[in-house]
């Protein structure tokens, strides 16, 4: 990785803002993965404020939010709830706050349907197609029926839905406190992710596209298996690395950093180390199981399966997207270069 520069020398805490520049706070919140927290972002709107993200729902979120709002924003108008992305611990609050402050929410529109989506219960026909993704990837029976079985995890932390939104869209911008900010759309981590940037003031809110520390996971679905979602990831990776090098990155995850060039860079080519990776080791035709445990090894908990089973896939289909890849129809996928 590139030399990045931290430009916050103090810890947040949860639940308590700090402040990074003027009119603009981070708020750490708790989440309940082997990553703890995620980073919200609280931005001065005129007499009220701004919330970027909301959270995963919890009853120690609702106290910590309920303490922010009144002793921290002092009961003062929420003007915004932006919401990133649809995974559970960005848009898991967002209706429990649009309720209690009136507040409208703003998403992208592939991303608030998508979020509708998720939080439907699987039927019988979704948990076999979702099943067969896992099988024809090569994995065995066992981790299948876990994995065909454990669903419905989404809805803990998403229990529901925003209601109503107002669409973002890339190309676009809102304004905040008298101030334009940006919209990108980006696809490969989700499917219709917004990045705010405020040129004036060289930041931006990344969300989980680009993170300091943390490679975002990008996958295919089992909803949409000939997807290309790595192709779309180092594409916005391109658009992002063209944004000047003194942009402050607020993300969701980690620390506040600058050296947006160098992140970029470092993520690209992590994904182009594993693609190398593929091509040396699909010299012989191999299964997606296979391929799992070459880049990440064998001992991978369940949760940490599926993941890879998606990450996999992503790289797998980008060489198929290239040319470089040719898959089997087998009952078991085989996978070789040509």
């Amino acid at each position: 990785m590139g030399i990045l520069n931290f430009p916050m020398t103090s810890k947040p805490e949860f639940g308590v803002p700090m402040k990074v520049e003027e009119g603009i706070f981070l708020l750490k919140m708790p989440i309940p993965y082997a990553l703890d927290h995620i980073n919200l972002w609280l931005l001065r709107d005129g007499a009220g404020w701004t919330i970027v993200d909301s959270g995963f729902y919890s009853e120690e979120s609702v106290l910590l939010w309920n303490k922010v709002l009144s002793e921290f924003c002092n009961h003062e108008p929420i003007q915004k709830i932006v919401i990133t992305h649809f995974h559970p611990d960005h848009v898991g609050m967002a209706q429990w706050l649009a309720h209690k402050t009136t507040a409208p929410v703003h998403m992208s529109q592939i991303e608030f349907l998508t979020t509708h989506m998720a939080c439907q219960e699987y039927s019988a026909h979704q948990k076999a197609i979702r099943s067969e993704y896992f099988e024809r990837f090569g994995l065995g029976a066992e981790a299948v029926g876990k994995l065909r079985d454990k669903v419905g995890g989404y809805v803990t932390g998403v229990p529901e839905a925003p209601v109503s939104y107002q669409r973002l869209v890339g190309g676009k911008f809102i304004s905040v406190n008298n101030e334009q900010w940006d919209l990108y759309q980006f696809s490969g981590h989700s499917p219709g992710h917004i990045c705010l940037h405020n040129e004036q003031r060289q930041l931006l809110i990344s969300g989980d596209q680009l993170l300091a520390n943390i490679s975002p996971n990008v996958s295919v679905n089992f909803y949409e298996t000939e997807a290309n979602p790595l192709a779309d990831y180092l594409a916005s990776l391109e658009v992002l690395s063209t944004l000047s090098q003194d942009t402050m990155v607020l993300p969701a995850h980690g620390r506040v950093f600058k050296g947006i060039k160098e992140r970029s860079k470092a993520l690209t080519e992590g994904h182009v180390k594993s693609l190398d990776q593929i091509r040396v080791f699909c010299q012989h035709a191999r299964s997606g199981l296979e391929v799992i445990e070459e880049l990440y090894g064998t001992r991978l908990s369940l949760f940490n399966l599926s993941l890879a089973t998606g990450e996999a896939m992503a790289h797998l289909n980008y060489l198929i997207g290239t040319g470089e890849m040719n898959r089997s129809d087998d009952a078991v996928y085989q996978y070789q270069l040509n």
